[in-house]
């Protein structure tokens, strides 16, 4: 017997050692080119310079940019030579991967106003294609459920490395993807990561719910139809409370207010009880958010509003000045993902962005709506040949599966105890937020008289050709040049995200300027002058040339003042002068982020008379997600769709331009409007 026993032992262990060998190797499918991966680069002091007097000189005025010249020179002579020594050795200590990482991740976690529609990004995902989507529980569940899958191959190292082309991509964001959570505090927010959770949470109406979806081995607990009838009884718990109900547990809208606002509160939502300490670490610890939205969104714009903050909806009660029954108070911005589903199966989801890209939830959302997809498929083919083998299903099969229907996980619902001020404060969040809802002009215009095709069969940049047309359009309603942020990618190095692309060129001001007094022939010279400018401009920051070298700079500069180490009390000219108060003033923010698997895309403007412009380029039209503060967004979308349409005559060999609609308002996007499908659950 101890024979056989110890024979089991060495059996177990010998087993053991090939499962953590082949966890290894499975490891190393996704993180196997990590080792591999070039550290990002720190340019040369004088390039970076050079990079951001060429940024700057198209938005000063002469005098300014002599003034910024002259700033630099002392710069280069001075301070900058001895920060760029103390950052290349900052760059070299233990444990820092990226120079600008750490910065970077400041610089989104020391903000302390509200990350709803300032910070969160948004993708509004193409409709379900399967014969249910119509169905919020049906979408919801293929949602999860594939969000599940990629989960566990991002746990197992299974998930297949990104690739640009031939150029391997830094995997490690998709390590924070899922039970990441945003902690607010009162002068740095924090990033907290559990690694093996095992839960999910729903909201619903205001209320949140939790139930587990994977066993402690890390496998699914639950099977697909489980899942579908558990958010199904979710959603009818949800309905028996009423509005005042909903409102007085709908804590999450306090995570839409300021950083210290809810820093505060959140403290003292913890020390109210053990119960509620609780329930923060399980809403923090949760895979991520599905928020089940009682709303059915009838057109794109609608639906990228449902995915930015939610709607907001007062209905006059008895005794109130009304009451919060829109789906704002449905959300829980802290969280890495949210997952929202609206009642006629339209979907988006919603990312919070300090420590992850839009990059990295863009390969989530194509894997997930692949995984949609196939599955579908396969489904059809299995319904085929089960029909063909057993022409029809027996009466036994069918009442097993009417039982496995019948049957949902059990789960939780977050119960608080609040006292009266808490319960002020949500009220005075949700005022709030439905205040900056009113005040954000989110438009979209769905372009569909080309799209990427046309313009690289005029060997152009597809791309360029986009950011060209903004930085017209906006001049065309303006008259005025602005900065243009366009964000752009590093990940091809370790640890990296991205750069900051400052794209307003000496050659797209000047098109820009003379754009409506030339013949489109003139115009179409000027044209390709400013996509190859832009093109250069894109090439550079691609390879880690840009602002954020002087950014490091200037944090490094302001932790040592903190510190005490520098006798310096105050900042080197080159970081408060005009030129760089110009290029940290976003008026255009804007990213593209395109795939089949999305419709839109989408953000807040980063300043308050700003524009947001997300964008996605397909073979045969163009989505464009505009957003303001309480400007004319649909007025620059009218321009920027004249822009468009008068690029390509220019290409057609037309000489004159269109003539424009009638003060930029006759061309708003309504005649591109697709409606979503009507509720059928």
């Amino acid at each position: 017997r101890t024979d056989i026993a110890d024979m089991e032992s060495t059996m177990d262990k010998k087993l053991q050692a090939a499962k953590d060998a082949l966890k290894k190797e499975l490891n190393g499918q996704m993180l196997g080119n990590e080792g591999r991966l070039p550290r990002l680069p720190i340019p040369e002091l004088d390039l970076s310079v050079g990079d951001f007097l060429r940024a700057a000189k198209p938005l000063l005025s002469a005098s300014e940019y002599e003034e910024t010249q002259q700033v630099a020179k002392r710069f280069l002579e001075n301070e900058g030579p001895v920060l760029h020594e103390k950052l290349l050795e900052y760059d070299c200590m233990p444990g820092i991967n990226s120079y600008i990482e750490n910065f970077w991740e400041d610089a989104y976690l020391n903000q302390r106003s509200s990350i709803a529609i300032n910070t969160n990004p948004f993708f509004v995902l193409e409709d379900d294609p399967t014969p249910s989507r119509t169905s919020q529980i049906a979408r919801a569940t293929t949602l999860v459920w594939s969000s599940l899958k990629f989960c566990q191959s991002v746990r197992a190292g299974e998930l297949e490395p990104d690739m640009f082309r031939t150029t391997p991509l830094c995997m490690r964001q998709y390590l924070r993807l899922f039970g990441t959570t945003r902690i607010p505090r009162t002068v740095r927010d924090d990033v907290k990561t559990c690694g093996d959770a095992r839960h999910i949470a729903v909201m619903c109406r205001g209320h949140l719910y939790w139930f587990n979806v994977y066993d402690e081995s890390g496998k699914l607990s639950l099977s697909e139809t489980m899942l579908r009838e558990t958010l199904r009884s979710i959603r009818e718990d949800s309905i028996a409370f009423t509005p005042e109900q909903n409102i007085s547990n709908a804590v999450g809208i306090l995570t839409s207010a300021d950083r210290e606002t809810w820093a505060r509160c959140r403290e003292a939502i913890a020390n109210m009880s053990p119960q509620n300490e609780e329930s923060l670490r399980i809403v923090d610890e949760s895979l991520f958010v599905l928020c089940l939205d009682d709303t059915s969104p009838q057109n794109p714009a609608d639906m990228a509003k449902c995915a930015l903050h939610g709607t907001s909806v007062v209905e006059a009660f008895l005794g109130s000045s009304g009451m919060q029954v829109g789906t704002s108070i449905n959300r829980w911005y802290d969280k890495s993902l949210q997952l929202v589903v609206c009642q006629n199966g339209a979907a988006a989801i919603n990312f919070e962005h300090s420590v992850i890209d839009g990059y990295t939830v863009l390969r989530f959302a194509s894997d997930v709506f692949t995984e949609t997809i196939l599955r579908f498929a396969e489904n059809i083919r299995g319904g085929f040949a089960h029909r063909s083998s057993a022409g029809m299903r027996s009466a036994e099969h069918g009442k097993a599966e009417l039982a496995e229907e019948a049957k949902f996980v059990s789960f939780n619902r977050i119960e608080w105890v609040l006292n009266r001020e808490l319960l002020t404060s949500i009220l005075k969040a949700e005022a709030f937020l439905s205040d900056r809802i009113l005040q954000v002009d989110l438009q979209v215009l769905e372009f569909a008289n080309y799209g990427k095709n046309f313009i690289v069969e005029q060997r152009l940049s597809p791309d360029a050709y986009v950011q060209i047309a903004m930085q017209v359009a906006y001049y065309q309603l303006y008259k005025e040049t602005v900065c243009t942020y366009e964000t752009l990618m590093t990940k091809k190095y370790l640890h990296g995200r991205t750069e900051a692309g400052f794209v307003v060129t000496e050659e797209s001001k000047r098109l820009a300027e003379s754009f409506d007094c030339n013949s489109l022939e003139i115009s179409k010279e000027l044209l390709k002058k400013a996509l190859d400018a832009h093109v250069k401009v894109v090439k550079l920051g691609s390879e880690g040339r840009g602002i954020r070298h002087l950014y490091a700079l200037k944090c490094l500069s302001e932790r040592e003042r903190a510190n005490g180490a520098s006798s310096s009390v105050t900042l080197p000219d080159l970081f408060t002068g005009a030129a760089w108060k110009q290029l940290n003033h976003h008026v255009i923010s804007s990213s593209n982020c395109g795939n089949p698997a999305l419709r839109l895309f989408g953000f807040g403007p980063v300043c308050e008379e700003g524009f947001g412009f997300g964008y996605i380029i397909k073979d045969d039209n163009m989505q464009f997600c505009i957003s303001s503060y309480n400007r004319q967004t649909s007025r620059l979308i009218a321009a920027l769709e004249d822009t468009l349409l008068n690029f390509k005559r220019s290409f057609q060999g037309q000489t004159t331009l269109m003539p424009l609609s009638p003060a930029y308002g006759s061309m708003i996007t309504q005649k591109h409007v697709i409606p979503f499908s009507e509720a059928k659950d």
